[in-house]
C-alpha cells in the first residue's frame, strides 16, 4: 500500500531544536561519513589553543579530536541525550585525557561559567537554531563575555540555496535506502520541508519508513533552522563590535560565492 504523501508546514519552534537531537545513536549514524569541517577545525585549534569552549558540542565529534592533541575543552549543549554520548566517548578515550575535558547542560544564548576562553567553536549550523534577532543579540553579548581579550570566535553556518528553498513541500526528497542501526532492518529515509520566506526558518521534516512494512515503526524528526544570508550576518557581527578577520566559502579556505555551501567565520574582538 503506497504510503499518503505530508505536506510540510510550519510548527512549534523549539521542537526544532530539540527534537532532532534525542536519538544520538541515530544522529551518529546519519553523519558518520561527515569530515569536512573535522580538519579546519582541528588545525584552528592546534594554531591557536586552548582553552577552547564548544557550544552545541553534540556528541562530541569535535572534541574529541582536540583532547587527543592535549587541548583543554569545555562543551555545553542542550540535550542531555547528547552529552551522555558525548561523555561516553570522551571516557572511553582514555583516563591520561581525563583532564582535558569537560561537559556541561546549558542554553547557548545564557551559559555562562565566569571563565574566558581563547577559543570558541559554535560548528555545524549550531546558531542556525536562533531564530530572532533578539536571540542573536544575547547570544553574540554572551559570546563576548566567555571571550578571552586575545580569543578568537569561530562559527559555520548554511548559505542559503534558492534552489533547495523552491522544492515541493507536498513531495518527499532525498531518498536514501539503509539499514537502521537499531532497528536492524532496511528502512526508507526521505525528507520535505516548508520555508518561510519572512522569517527566512525552514520547518524541516525527516522521515523514516520501513521498506517491509511492519519490520518496524515509521516515526518522523522535526528540525527548524533559520538562515542568515551574508551581508546580514557580517552586519549583525560588526555591530556587536566583532572584527572579522575572515569569512570563508567552505572549510578548504575557499572565497565565499553563491555556490558556497557553508559560511565559514573567523572572528575577534
Amino acid at each position: 500500500m503506497q504510503k499518503k504523501m505530508t505536506a510540510a508546514e510550519p510548527f512549534e519552534l523549539n521542537r526544532g531544536s530539540v527534537e532532532y537531537y534525542q536519538n544520538p545513536t541515530m544522529y551518529d549514524f546519519d553523519f558518520k561519513k561527515y569530515a569536512p569541517d573535522k580538519k579546519f577545525y582541528s588545525n584552528m585549534a592546534l594554531s591557536l589553543g586552548g582553552p577552547i569552549l564548544e557550544i552545541g558540542c553534540g556528541s562530541g565529534r569535535l572534541m574529541l579530536d582536540w583532547i587527543k592533541k592535549g587541548i583543554q575543552v569545555k562543551g555545553i549543549d542542550l540535550s542531555e541525550d547528547m552529552l551522555k554520548t558525548a561523555e561516553k566517548k570522551l571516557i572511553r578515550a582514555g583516563k591520561k585525557y581525563a583532564n582535558l575535558w569537560s561537559l556541561e547542560q546549558g542554553d547557548m544564548i545564557s551559559w555562562s561559567d565566569g571563565n574566558k576562553y581563547n577559543l570558541i567553536v559554535s560548528a555545524f549550523n549550531t546558531m542556525m537554531h536562533i531564530y530572532t534577532f533578539e536571540d542573536m543579540d544575547l547570544f553574540l553579548d554572551n559570546i563576548k563575555r566567555n571571550l578571552g581579550t586575545e580569543g578568537t570566535f569561530i562559527f559555520d553556518i548554511l548559505n542559503p540555496d534558492f534552489r533547495w528553498f523552491l522544492r515541493d513541500p507536498e513531495k518527499r526528497w532525498s531518498r536514501t535506502r539503509f539499514k537502521h542501526p537499531l532497528h536492524g532492518c532496511w528502512y526508507y529515509y526521505t525528507t520535505n520541508h516548508y520555508y518561510d520566506a519572512e522569517e527566512q526558518i525552514s520547518y524541516v521534516y525527516i522521515y523514516h519508513e520501513p521498506v517491509n512494512e511492519g519490520d518496524g515503526p515509521d516515526y518522523t524528526m522535526r528540525l527548524a533552522h533559520r538562515f542568515y544570508y551574508p551581508q546580514e550576518m557580517s552586519y549583525i557581527l560588526k555591530r556587536h563590535g566583532f572584527i572579522l578577520d575572515s569569512v570563508l566559502g567552505g572549510f578548504d579556505g575557499s572565497a565565499l560565492d553563491m555556490f558556497s555551501t557553508s559560511q565559514v567565520y573567523i572572528c575577534s574582538l
